[in-house]
């Protein structure tokens, strides 16, 4: 292959054959064969086009794709719209709703369209995220994050693709596609079709995730979401998507109906319904998940149920029919909306999407088969220890423990915000630039980074992403660092993770 002489235009135009408009010329290496091309200028060799263009997506790569760079710029400015930088300049990216085929340029791309489903010996389901590496940088009035497979300079690994023990670079780590339930023994999973399990701690969590390793079956690595995972999603989100508001993206599950109002009407025995108000069942949709209590958040009817119809009874009731073995249900007895069941993005035909629709905040979004990334319920995140507004952070997850303020945990340079509010500037320390926690409040929910945040002095947690009930102020970004160690919610759930054995 050195030897061959291959030689192309460096100004041909590359024609998007079902839009009849030029395509991005990084997408020729990936898309060349299916593509005509318009030769306006005379050809050169390959080995001298590097002289002769200074900006790399003039660059048409048919051979070493690892080596583009996919970059966003911020001008810091109230709009959270982002400008596409490098590679990514001119790639299109869209969301799709059920089965609606959409243009994402993306998908073609190195690292993302390299993620792909992968699922391990107990079962569990995983997005496949290929090794790359990340760029941060800021100051005053702007912000950059680029990615490449090649490590240029002021580039970093994140630390799910190392391999503490061997000292050596790992090419991917899988991140559960679903929210973490528990088996019979004790192990957390990311399985299809499950509830996702809630009430427990993020200590439990993290040791239902390490139950899954057995060195004597070669089975290592497993852990639970950490801030590692999180710095990487969020990296790959910003940049495919370009804005800083990810709920103009996809809005997520965020206004499921969680109200004390929301009441049984009529007490029925051995039934798979809930006859309640119009107003009521109006709040509801089909393949949502319910639970039944003495008020909202109380599960002492029943827990994650799954709506399969809703039907009208009379002028004023509807019934809303769930699935599972017939209950006893009582008027005064309070319907809300719980963590949606695991497997709805099966419906979904796009890379990223929701099924429903993408702007309603009734239905879950899902970004590259992992699902609710954001909004649904609150999802815990390793490796980070908060003590009055002080973050510590630790980069091996055989390390991770609760309310630790010392080695191996490493001091921010930079103390978080120290009160509620919505996000304008989050803190980069740039021997950590993984963690990235609210610095500077005072937006809104379409401006600047569009998400809100919540904090408490103290021993604190991290959470990410909000919950069912959030609206506007959850999303990508929405920090929670407002919990001790020893908190448990139905809103509050893990996920598994694993890095390469």
């Amino acid at each position: 292959m050195a030897d061959e002489r291959l030689t192309y235009s460096i100004d041909a135009k590359v024609i998007d054959p079902e839009t009849n408009k030029p395509m991005p010329k990084v997408a020729v290496q990936l898309l060349g064969s299916n593509l005509e091309f318009y030769p306006e200028t005379q050809n050169v060799e390959v080995n001298k086009i590097e002289e002769i263009l200074s900006n790399q997506k003039e660059i048409i790569n048919v051979m070493n794709s690892d080596k583009l760079i996919f970059g966003i710029y911020w001008n810091k400015e109230s709009s959270p719209q982002m400008t596409r930088t490098d590679a990514a300049e001119g790639l299109v990216a869209n969301v799709g709703v059920d089965g609606e085929l959409v243009r994402n340029d993306f998908d073609r791309m190195p690292i993302f369209g390299e993620m792909h489903e992968a699922e391990d010996e107990y079962g569990n389901r995983f997005t496949r995220i290929p090794k790359f590496y990340i760029q941060k940088t800021g100051g005053k009035n702007h912000l950059i994050k680029r990615v490449s497979k090649t490590r240029y300079p002021g580039f970093y690994l994140p630390w799910l693709f190392w391999d503490f023990e061997k000292n050596e670079e790992l090419e991917y780590y899988d991140h559960g596609k679903y929210k973490g339930s528990l088996s019979a023994d004790g192990k957390l999973e990311s399985k299809f079709g499950t509830i996702p399990t809630v009430f427990r701690n993020i200590v439990q969590f993290r040791n239902d995730a390490r139950n899954n390793n057995d060195a004597n079956a070669g089975l290592t690595g497993y852990q639970q979401l950490d801030i590692h995972a999180q710095d990487v999603l969020e990296t790959l989100i910003h940049i495919e998507f370009a804005t800083l508001n990810s709920q103009s993206v996809m809005q997520g599950l965020v206004s499921g109906a969680y109200s004390d109002s929301h009441t049984i009407t009529l007490t029925e025995q051995g039934v798979n319904r809930a006859v309640v108000s119009n107003a009521t069942a109006g709040q509801f949709v089909v393949g949502q998940s319910i639970s039944i209590g003495s008020s909202r958040g109380n599960t002492s009817v029943v827990h994650g149920r799954t709506v399969t119809d809703i039907n009208v009874v009379d002028e004023s009731n509807q019934e809303i029919v769930f699935d599972g073995d017939p209950i006893d249900v009582t008027e005064g007895n309070v319907i809300w909306s719980s963590g949606w069941r695991n497997g709805f993005s099966a419906d979904i035909a796009a890379s990223s999407g929701s099924i429903g629709d993408n702007t309603s905040g009734r239905y879950p979004c899902m970004y590259r088969g992992i699902e609710s990334p954001w909004g649904d319920l609150w999802q815990f995140v390793d490796g980070v220890n908060i003590n009055d507004h002080q973050a510590w952070v630790s980069k091996d997850a055989n390390n991770y423990a609760s309310n630790v303020f010392a080695h191996p945990y490493e001091k921010l340079n930079y103390v978080n915000a120290t009160s509620n509010g919505w996000v304008i500037g989050m803190g980069l320390d740039n021997k950590h630039p993984f963690a990235n926690f609210p610095t500077i409040l005072g937006g809104s929910s379409t401006t600047y980074y569009s998400d809100h945040y919540w904090q408490a002095t103290g021993q604190r947690i991290a959470l990410v992403g909000g919950y069912l009930y959030n609206g506007s102020i959850a999303g990508l970004s929405y920090w929670d660092l407002y919990f001790s160690s020893g908190a448990s919610a139905w809103s509050l759930v893990g996920r598994l993770l694993k890095k390469r054995s």
